[in-house]
């Protein structure tokens, strides 16, 4: 299951890198764009790692329900969406054991390069699309789950 990951997270990586758009998740940004930051949570569809069940995943968005997981979170961020990246750091990666305040400050940033080294993406200390789609976040109903695609 990691190798499939890190393969998803290595094609990823390249797609945003290229321009080219693997997931409909990606479509959205321009390559040249300024990166947005992410400041609200949506639910994705993602699948359970341990049951394979298809179901969904909450992840940092740029907005509340949009479904547009294409943002960035570093330090100096504060908001509901760093609070979702901690819990999922904590509960389903590397288990971090970071306090869950919605700020990214530097312990946040160590986790978020520990994860990208364990799932060999480029490790900046930046949470991304390709940082996202890497990782596993608290499934829906219990579990940690990947996410598969953005449903919008």
């Amino acid at each position: 299951m990691n190798r499939i990951r890190r393969s998803l997270a290595a094609a990823t990586a390249l797609a945003v890198a290229s321009g080219i758009a693997l997931l409909p998740a990606l479509t959205s940004a321009t390559p040249a764009a300024a990166a947005v930051s992410c400041n609200g949570t949506s639910l994705v569809l993602g699948v359970n790692v341990s049951t394979h069940v298809i179901g969904h995943v909450r992840v940092p968005t740029v907005g509340n329900g949009s479904g547009n997981w294409v943002c960035e979170l570093g330090l100096g961020n504060d908001s509901v969406a760093v609070a979702r990246l901690q819990i999922a750091l904590d509960d389903c990666n590397l288990h971090a054991r970071l306090t869950v305040d919605s700020d990214y400050g530097p312990l946040t940033q160590a986790a978020v390069v520990a994860v990208q080294k364990h799932y060999g993406v480029a490790q900046d200390g930046i949470y991304g699309p390709v940082t996202g789609f890497a990782m596993t976040w608290p499934y829906q109903g219990g579990g940690c789950g990947s996410i598969i695609f953005n449903e919008s």
